[in-house]
């Protein structure tokens, strides 16, 4: 159905909108300005907090940038402690200390304890570098004075004895040849020669 109103203009009543719809328009526009109004509460807070948060990361880490580059510095140095260290405990390993030794060979030829269980001297000491898995090899041409084989025995029984020979892994028999020399006194002597052979020095104990 049609409605004209022939009412002039200024006589015709206004259509009032419907409070439904006024309501629901009212409550929409309500909802946006609320949800923008929070957005922008959390959108501004939440940039805050995290440039705050930079802020204090930025100054910890200026802060431990000096500490770890001290940090690197020492890990450096202590690598290269380390490979040193390594170095020279090879090195000491693979050369022998022959300083405590001929010391405990000395006194064990002076023998200025007890001189009646052997007197002995040597010509010559030749040393020969191991080879391999054998160590070095020691050769001693000497002699032992008197007439008695026994001091020979006791001779080598005393080198046994001594620290250095734990490194020791052959040695020659307790041997000689009687030999006799107006020029000396007494004149008996049994002429012998030590031979030893070592273990290689990285076994020295």
């Amino acid at each position: 159905m049609i409605r004209i109103n022939l009412l002039p203009e200024e006589y015709r009543k206004a259509e009032r909108t419907s409070p439904k719809v006024f309501a629901a328009m009212l409550a929409s526009v309500v909802m946006v300005c609320c949800s923008v109004g929070w957005f922008g509460y959390v959108y501004v807070g939440e940039l805050g907090r995290l440039e705050m948060k930079v802020l204090q990361d930025q100054e910890t880490l200026t802060t431990l940038t000096p500490q770890v580059a001290y940090h690197d510095a020492l890990t450096r140095e202590t690598n290269d402690f380390q490979a040193r260290f390594q170095t020279i405990e090879q090195i000491s390993k693979s050369r022998a200390l022959w300083t405590p030794v001929m010391d405990q060979l000395i006194d064990t030829i002076d023998n200025v304890q007890d001189p009646d269980r052997h007197v002995a001297w040597f010509s010559s000491m030749q040393v020969r570098d191991g080879k391999g898995t054998r160590g070095p090899e020691v050769s001693m041409p000497g002699m032992v004075q008197g007439d008695n084989i026994n001091r020979l025995t006791y001779f080598h029984d005393d080198l046994e004895r001594t620290p250095f020979f734990e490194n020791v892994s052959e040695v020659s028999l307790p041997q000689g040849t009687f030999v006799k020399d107006p020029k000396r006194r007494p004149a008996e002597a049994f002429r012998t020669s030590l031979k030893w052979s070592f273990l290689p020095t990285s076994e020295w104990k």
